[in-house]
């Protein structure tokens, strides 16, 4: 290490030790040089590197002294942005909910925003943040699986200072921490699950879109693998955020591909719904024809008839994770900035219903 960064790390560690206080003069030029065997313009690329980082102030004629660093900190914008696919249904009113309980209470302003995972909606609000005071946007990648033309305005506000978290599933070209369910155990949880209770004619539903559908197939043929079982490419269907809502245009391929399954593994509870409808139309029963696993656990899973297994998404959990880790982001000092915050991954567990039955083995 050069000599400068170490006389500047000797005095950012007795800032942390609470040696020198808010306001305090630090030792002095000369002091310094004595103490460490050092050249005057070493001591004062040291004490620059200090003041770059916001620890430090100099005063003309009297020295350097610690900053105020609370001070500072209240003087900053308090502004975050909130941005989801969705706001208003599923799972994100949960979402959102944890992380303002927990921004709100260190005095944050949250400021939400939601782009129905379109990626030109996600640039008009990346634009319009660029122009905001903002210190740190929460946000949910739009279509996470595909190219996205917008990560040059992500790169423009990382080099304004923002710091961004993603929630649930983040882009490969961006480096900053994700908070989500571990979706491939999602997927082998499920698989696991149907496999115990005697299925082995498995078929899935999965969002082709986003990040997370990939990682869910990728849990659930795994899983799938390792029990000694193959699976057929045509007993999969692959839907993209067009088709939500749509499921009827798709009934023939649906019913075609899943004919020779004994059980489905949907992408969530929403998709998972909205095929028990379309089996139902057609006189297939769940569970006595087909059973159904997906993942969210939601106020869905306990709609209709049926009442529909599901790995268990936590939702206002992890808003709250996710805030807090933001809040860690803000707070970092000097040389950590420069070191990547990680993410979060969920566990998970399944909420049994009765969409799913046994078969005799």
């Amino acid at each position: 290490m050069p000599k400068y960064q170490e006389i500047a790390r000797w005095l950012e560690q007795g800032i942390c030790d609470g040696r020198y206080l808010s306001g305090q003069k630090l030792p002095s030029e000369q002091a310094l040089r004595e103490q460490f065997g050092v050249s005057r313009q070493t001591v004062r690329r040291a004490l620059e590197v200090l003041e770059d980082e916001g620890l430090v102030y100099g005063r003309q004629g009297s020295g350097t002294f610690v900053a105020d660093q609370e001070a500072e900190e209240n003087a900053k914008s308090r502004q975050i942005a909130v941005v989801t696919t969705y706001v208003d249904n599923y799972i994100f009113p949960r979402i959102i909910q944890g992380v303002e309980s927990v921004l709100s209470r260190e005095g944050f302003q949250v400021q939400i925003s939601f782009t129905n995972n379109r990626l030109q909606k996600e640039g008009e609000i990346l634009e319009n943040l660029m122009n905001q005071e903002l210190r740190g946007m929460i946000i949910e990648a739009t279509k996470s699986a595909l190219p996205n033309p917008n990560i040059p305005l992500y790169r423009c506000l990382l080099e304004k200072g923002v710091q961004i978290l993603f929630l649930n599933s983040g882009y490969p070209e961006l480096d900053c921490p994700v908070v989500a369910l571990d979706d491939v155990e999602a997927g082998r949880c499920a698989a696991r699950f149907l496999l115990d209770m005697g299925h082995t004619e498995l078929g899935g539903i999965f969002k082709s879109d986003d990040g997370q559908g990939r990682l869910r197939y990728q849990g659930f043929l795994s899983e799938i693998r390792s029990a000694g079982l193959q699976t057929e490419d045509d007993q999969f269907v692959w839907y993209d955020t067009g088709d939500i809502g749509s499921f009827a245009r798709m009934e023939r391929r649906f019913l075609e591909r899943l004919a020779d399954c004994t059980a489905v593994f949907c992408y969530n509870d929403s998709a998972a719904v909205e095929l028990m409808e379309l089996l139902g139309k057609n006189g297939i029963r769940v569970p006595e024809d087909l059973s159904i696993v997906s993942v969210d656990d939601t106020d869905l899973a306990l709609y209709g008839d049926v009442g529909l297994t599901s790995v268990h998404h936590p939702k206002e959990e992890l808003g709250k994770k996710a805030a807090e880790i933001m809040l860690s982001m803000l707070r970092r000092k000097g040389r950590q900035r420069s070191i990547p915050v990680a993410g979060y991954e969920f566990g998970v567990w399944l909420a049994r219903r009765d969409s799913v039955r046994r078969l005799n083995k």
